[in-house]
């Protein structure tokens, strides 16, 4: 533990010594540690987050590499990347007209804005090219919505640089493209130094878009389009001919991004009518003993968690509850988009688009009408970003972040217990699984608070990552706690799931069903890429649901997972050992993030997809060498896995479809 007290204070963070020490944390723990377990350490500034995490990456990089292992994505991936271009408009008017020292700061001013909006929202800066900002989401490092997370980047940037300009000698706009698709992502060699980048026709395209686009605007791709399935507000721009591609590409206007957190979709709601059944119980409980109930949605990616929630807010709000909606985000974001604070906005009949004056009117009749004590006005101007005055500065100051915290979380309860007086009540807060300390410190708040009138908590979680453990649920004090887990669709709803896009007795159609085992995001995504002629290919929102998944493993278990990839669905733990070259390897980093499940003495990958989506980001020539090593291991156990891997070895043409091992 000595040893990390030391390499905290090198980074000048040696405040955190006792609680990585009283936590056990030590080199073998720290490489595996994400951005949700720093903020259960109490590292509150994404700023120190985001040093940590690169500084835990460098270690760990600098160690696989000490112990000749590979590296992650340096090494060479298939990735699924969003590419957003940024440049100054009219810059090359602006340089004829300006000093070079004034062209240089404004250069400076437009990239330091630019970058710190992609930092963050999770992205990557990939490089600066005279005036213009190339920035990555999805690499080196994924998330499930890199497209809807650059889009948010751009919309910013525009928003940012109209603020800027208020008060700058020389005002600027930006033209910005967007585009997604597979790119080879890793090191490019350039003298005596390497490069971390990406190339593939996506980054083309992304650097054609922002050449099209307008000042102050801007344009994506059509995969992007799709890949925000509903959130964008969008103007077909039609199809273009752009410099250097070889047809023409459907474009898009992109104008806002809708604050609705449930995605459109075409297909139909299907199934869950036994949890349906159990929320109208609860729902004629709580009307009945005016009491108050939480209930927990918990499930994987894609199995139908925000789905079901909507058809739960429909019902609800047909038997006169007011609703009330946040999303926890797993980034950066402005105190707007804090969960808490969008749930004590909405309690108040404000939006993040309410302005000062609103909110401070709000605020005062919350004191007048007494539901806010005027002491406790102290918090409440902090949660609604409102002005302190000196005597409330004063007072702020005086206090500890534990008594600052245990007054907001007074006043939001009070706040909810006064909506629950004046009417049936439901607060919803989705993906708990991103959630701080302080945001579920909150939420019990808020559960206590509902307890007695018609109040609702409903929150969503995976299973992976889920974070009420017994200790937040004791802190509930009484309030009834339901859990609903979600499984996968029966055959009869998923045919039913089906039917909504194509003919469900297709051939196709019920390949995409057995494919997808039941989990309907990913039917839904299977089908719309047979609709488009890609029905081998994994879906480019199913792939990055993997890879996000698969970039918070340790070093060795991301190696393990893409070699157990080309193994097949079900792997011997030997010949995983192996093709990797560990003899003591054990799987329970694969296990505890619910990658692969133990099967006999074998392993199983958790879904079928799942393995598709690890062998889908190796390079073509990783996967022959890994599929020759796997066929001399069969040579003498099993003569047709034996022939499968060696196919697996052969080269391919490079629009081949993949060679899936059924092992």
């Amino acid at each position: 533990m000595q040893e990390i007290e030391h390499w905290l204070e090198k980074l000048g963070m040696s405040e955190y010594a006792q609680r990585f020490a009283e936590n056990d944390i030590d080199f073998g723990v720290l490489v595996q540690l994400t951005d949700a377990d720093l903020k259960e350490l109490g590292v509150a500034s994404l700023g120190l987050r985001k040093r940590l995490l690169a500084a835990i990456t460098e270690r760990g990089t600098a160690a696989a590499q000490a112990a000749g292992e590979p590296v992650g994505p340096q090494a060479g991936e298939r990735r699924q990347v969003t590419i957003l271009f940024a440049d100054i408009s009219g810059f090359t008017a602006l340089s004829q007209q300006l000093d070079a020292e004034e062209v240089r700061e404004l250069v400076t001013r437009f990239t330091a804005l630019v970058d710190g909006i992609v930092i963050g929202y999770g992205g990557t800066v990939d490089k600066h090219i005279g005036d213009a900002v190339m920035a990555l989401f999805g690499a080196p490092r994924a998330h499930d919505d890199d497209p809807l997370r650059a889009a948010r980047a751009a919309l910013d940037i525009h928003e940012a640089l109209a603020r800027s300009n208020e008060t700058a000698r020389h005002p600027i706009e930006a033209h910005v493209g967007i585009a997604s698709g597979e790119v080879v992502a890793g090191t490019i060699g350039r003298a005596a130094a390497h490069d971390y980048t990406v190339l593939g026709d996506s980054v083309n395209l992304a650097a054609r878009l922002v050449g099209v686009a307008a000042s102050g605007l801007t344009v994506i791709s059509d995969g992007v389009q799709r890949a925000l399935r509903g959130r964008g507000m969008c103007d077909a721009l039609g199809e273009m001919a752009l410099k250097g591609l070889s047809a023409p590409a459907r474009v898009w206007g992109l104008r806002g991004i809708s604050g609705d957190a449930v995605f459109a979709s075409g297909g139909a709601f299907v199934g869950r009518e036994a949890e349906l059944e159990q929320f109208r119980s609860i729902v004629g409980a709580c009307l009945g003993r005016r009491a108050g109930r939480v209930i927990f949605v918990r499930g994987e990616a894609g199995i139908g968690k925000t789905r079901l929630v909507e058809e739960m807010r429909r019902y609800a709000d047909a038997q006169g509850f007011a609703i009330h909606r946040s999303l926890v985000l797993d980034f950066g974001v402005s105190k707007s988009q804090d969960p808490i604070r969008a749930l004590l906005q909405s309690l108040l009949g404000l939006s993040p688009a309410s302005d000062p004056a609103e909110r401070l009117r709000a605020a005062e009749g919350l004191v007048a009408e007494g539901v806010v004590a005027p002491d406790r006005r102290v918090f409440l101007h902090d949660l609604l970003d409102l002005p302190q005055t000196a005597e409330w500065r004063a007072l702020d100051d005086a206090m500890d972040n534990a008594a600052r915290n245990r007054g907001k979380r007074a006043l939001t309860a009070a706040l909810a217990a006064n909506a629950c007086r004046h009417c049936p009540t439901l607060l919803i807060v989705e993906d708990l699984h991103w959630a701080d300390p302080q945001v579920l410190a909150h939420l019990a708040a808020l559960a206590s608070a509902i307890a007695d009138g018609p109040g609702l908590l409903v929150m969503t979680s995976r299973v992976e990552g889920d974070p009420l453990d017994l200790a937040w649920r004791a802190s509930c004090r009484g309030t009834p706690f339901e859990t609903i887990d979600l499984g996968p669709l029966r055959h009869d709803e998923a045919l039913s799931l089906a039917g909504s896009f194509i003919d469900a007795t297709q051939r196709v159609a019920l390949a995409c069903i057995e494919r997808a085992a039941g989990n309907p995001l990913f039917l839904e995504q299977l089908l719309r890429s047979a609709e488009e002629g890609r029905e081998d290919a994994v879906p480019a929102s199913v792939q990055s649901l993997v890879l996000a998944r698969m970039d918070r493993l340790a070093p060795r278990d991301r190696q393990a997972f893409q070699a157990a990839a080309v193994i097949g669905q079900r792997f011997a733990l030997a010949l995983l050992r192996r093709l990797i070259g560990a003899s003591d390897y054990a799987c329970d980093g694969l296990v505890g993030n619910a990658l692969v499940l133990p099967e006999g003495e074998d392993y199983l990958f958790a879904h079928a997809l799942i393995q598709e989506g690890a062998y889908a980001s190796l390079l073509r020539s990783r996967r022959r060498e890994l599929h020759l090593q796997a066929a001399e291991w069969f040579a003498d156990r099993d003569l047709t896995l034996h022939a499968q891997h060696r196919q697996g070895s052969t080269p391919v043409p490079p629009d081949a479809p993949a060679v899936r091992s059924e092992a």
